[in-house]
């Protein structure tokens, strides 16, 4: 397979990930379709998480050290440099059009899952999916890189593991389901943000067991 070939599956599989979590996030909050969440004010939380990542991104662009003192290099955590597994998700190695697609996606979903975890739960997701994406791609799987793409996916499959623990719809599990076969599918393209998915989906069933979000779940977990 081409490596853009590899791309454009990944792409794609990016996407199934996505609007599958769209679609499983609204319904948790009551809303039963795309899109219905995506227009209205932002949580608080939400929005200083997106300019905790924006700023440094935004500026990277200006002044290209940013990303040089920020960004995951694995021989340099190795050298006692372990914060880099945190700051590299303030900063993207895609360029201005990789930057500019990054900060959308997670536009959208950080409100999505503030309004389905509540703030405290959907930041400690987000940073405990950074953590674990920065040591696979330090330690286990080296590479250099930065951006937030990992966490914010890891994010949004977060919302299948939190339907498998409170839902019996065939529906939603059918879409939560689909969540985890695209983490699979991309881990077998090569494509590390698959250990992403599949590390939200197993968080975000831990912390339903654990401390779910407020509310009753039948109610807050509807039918499609």
């Amino acid at each position: 397979m081409t490596t853009s070939g590899a791309g454009w599956i990944s792409a794609v599989l990016f996407a199934v990930v996505l609007v599958l979590a769209s679609l499983i996030g609204s319904v948790c909050i009551g809303e039963g379709r795309i899109g219905a969440v995506g227009f209205t004010r932002p949580p608080r939380t939400a929005v200083v998480l997106w300019l905790l990542i924006a700023v440094p991104s935004l500026l990277q662009i200006v002044v290209p050290a940013v990303l040089d003192a920020l960004e995951r290099d694995p021989d340099q955590i190795r050298d006692h440099q372990w914060w880099r597994i945190f700051t590299s998700v303030a900063v993207q190695d895609g360029g201005v059009a990789g930057t500019v697609v990054n900060l959308l996606v997670l536009a959208w979903v950080a409100p999505l899952a503030v309004r389905v975890w509540g703030g405290v739960r959907a930041v400690l997701l987000f940073v405990a999916s950074q953590i674990i994406f920065g040591l696979f791609t330090a330690f286990l799987f080296p590479s250099p890189g930065a951006g937030n793409s990992g966490a914010t996916l890891a994010l949004a499959a977060s919302f299948a593991g939190l339907v498998v623990m409170q839902s019996k719809d065939r529906r939603v599990l059918a879409a939560s389901g689909g969540i985890v076969l695209a983490g699979v599918l991309l881990v077998v393209v090569d494509d590390a943000h698959g250990l992403a998915v599949l590390t939200g989906a197993l968080l975000g069933a831990a912390l339903a067991t654990v401390s779910p979000p407020p509310g009753d779940p039948p109610d807050r977990v509807r039918a499609l």
